[in-house]
């Protein structure tokens, strides 16, 4: 998080680089203005807006995407914050905004789009490519990206329902690139007790994808996975 003195310098990223909400470099165009999300956010809104219905894509007014950090920080009220602890907006006694360097706008996550008819069509299909909503309840125009890449929300867990269409749940780019537990290896160490750990972490991932697990859940498996195969690798 950013407090009221890194806002105040001329660039907060400076002293964070990407590693904080706001200072992300790795972004992709979505062809509208200047909005740019995370290539996996970006993946799944244009596959969102190709299946859109015309009449909703000819009404859609797209506000905010990615929100740079030094935007974040200008809108938000830290007089208020730290009077009633409650993320505000400046000029607004109750619109929510996200502390500066937490943003899921500042991960290239989230968008803000209107009107009324957009915003329905989205609640109701939006899962489908991994925009959900329901982050900021008081916010109807705000979505967030809920598909798989690197800052997913813990919120998503709760406000994301229905499955994603499986052709994004890779999104595309070296961002993208997460090493499957099925895949042999040129350097896997030699069978023990009569199994390999390639065999071993096959039959393990063919299990996951039977029992419905999220595609999210999934995931934090195949990371943990990843981290047990190699501590595996260096010990045998």
């Amino acid at each position: 998080m950013l407090d009221r003195q890194a806002c105040s310098s001329a660039d907060p990223c400076v002293k964070y680089g990407n590693k904080i909400s706001g200072c992300m470099s790795n972004l992709k165009s979505i062809g509208i203005g200047s909005h740019k999300l995370a290539p996996e956010a970006a993946d799944a809104f244009l596959k969102m807006m190709e299946d859109m219905p015309s009449s909703e894509k000819k009404s859609m007014n797209l506000t905010d995407t990615y929100r740079p950090a030094k935007v974040q920080c200008n809108i938000f009220d830290f007089d208020k914050f730290e009077k009633t602890g409650k993320g505000i907006k400046k000029g607004t006694s109750s619109v929510a905004a996200a502390r500066p360097g937490t943003s899921n706008h500042g991960w290239g996550r989230a968008i803000d789009i209107s009107p009324a008819n957009v915003q329905k069509w989205i609640k109701e299909n939006g899962s489908k490519y991994g925009w959900c909503w329901g982050e900021a309840k008081g916010e109807p125009w705000h979505f967030t990206f809920c598909g798989p890449g690197a800052n997913r929300s813990k919120v998503c867990d709760k406000i994301c329902k229905g499955d994603m269409d499986p052709s994004l749940e890779k999104p595309s780019g070296d961002s993208a690139k997460t090493e499957d537990p099925t895949t042999s290896s040129t350097d896997e160490p030699k069978p023990v007790g009569g199994k390999s750990l390639t065999d071993f972490f096959r039959t393990m991932y063919q299990n996951l994808k039977s029992t419905g697990l999220g595609q999210a859940q999934i995931q934090e498996i195949h990371e943990d996975v990843d981290r047990i195969t190699d501590i595996m690798k260096k010990v045998l």
